[in-house]
């Protein structure tokens, strides 16, 4: 492996290192809770990158939980994200008719 590819995937395992650990953070300081497209996005993406980054290690135990974590997770995301997009209005709507 070349020292550019050894940094790389280093690096891209200690992004995900860092959005697992600020999620977890987040919760846990109730900045955040386990339900919200935040927490949900940070764990998805940490969880992705520790895949990647402990594949290509080839420590095996590490990459499965990590891709188990993705599997459980995208669901619940989903629905977060799905949730937090803005109500659509239809054409021709006023704006404020939502608040009544």
């Amino acid at each position: 492996m070349t020292n550019t590819l050894h940094i790389t995937i280093t690096t891209i395992g200690w992004i995900g290192a860092v959005n697992v650990l600020v999620a977890y953070l987040l919760l846990l300081r109730r900045r955040t809770s386990a339900d919200s497209h935040l927490y949900l996005s940070l764990n998805f993406v940490g969880s992705a990158c520790l895949a990647v980054s402990t594949s290509i290690a080839h420590a095996w135990s590490s990459a499965a939980v990590n891709l188990i974590w993705l599997v459980i997770g995208i669901t619940p995301l989903v629905r977060a994200w799905v949730k937090f997009q803005p109500q659509r209005r239809r054409p021709g709507t006023p704006a404020d008719a939502d608040a009544r």
